[in-house]
């Protein structure tokens, strides 16, 4: 049995696992997510893929390009991850666990310390599957 959900054996030579095919189409959720970002508002759209009822894969659409590699590096390794079987509740308590001197912010729900951690916590939030 392989270590991780959703891959296959390595190979002989060394090479690390690969994760299985992508299928053409997953059930998906998209979420707003609007927070302060300097003198104005950063609007994430947050897309979460889901796959036997876990989330599979994590995308983000975002005017700002300021925030365009950051997004794209948090979203293609969270991706990786959760391809690969790791638990949803790890790759978002990670995540949650990043602070930062600019995006930190508060919230109705108190203090968020970062973009990531509110990526983290929108995907613990879902972590189940998606509703009908």
């Amino acid at each position: 049995m392989p270590l991780f959900r959703g891959v296959v054996e390595a190979v002989e030579d060394g090479r690390p696992p690969v994760a299985d095919e992508r299928p053409h189409r997953l059930p998906s959720l998209t979420r707003r997510l609007e927070l302060p970002y300097g003198t104005s508002d950063l609007v994430i759209d947050v897309t979460i893929a889901y796959r036997d009822e876990r989330p599979f894969e994590v995308f983000f659409n975002c005017a700002h390009l300021e925030m365009y590699e950051y997004l794209a590096a948090v979203s293609l390794l969270a991706s990786r991850m959760l391809r690969n079987g790791f638990p949803v509740q790890d790759v978002a308590r990670d995540l949650m666990d990043i602070a930062s001197p600019h995006t930190g912010h508060m919230r109705r729900d108190g203090w968020c310390p970062s973009v990531a951690a509110l990526i983290g916590k929108v995907l613990l939030e879902h972590a189940g599957p998606p509703a009908p």
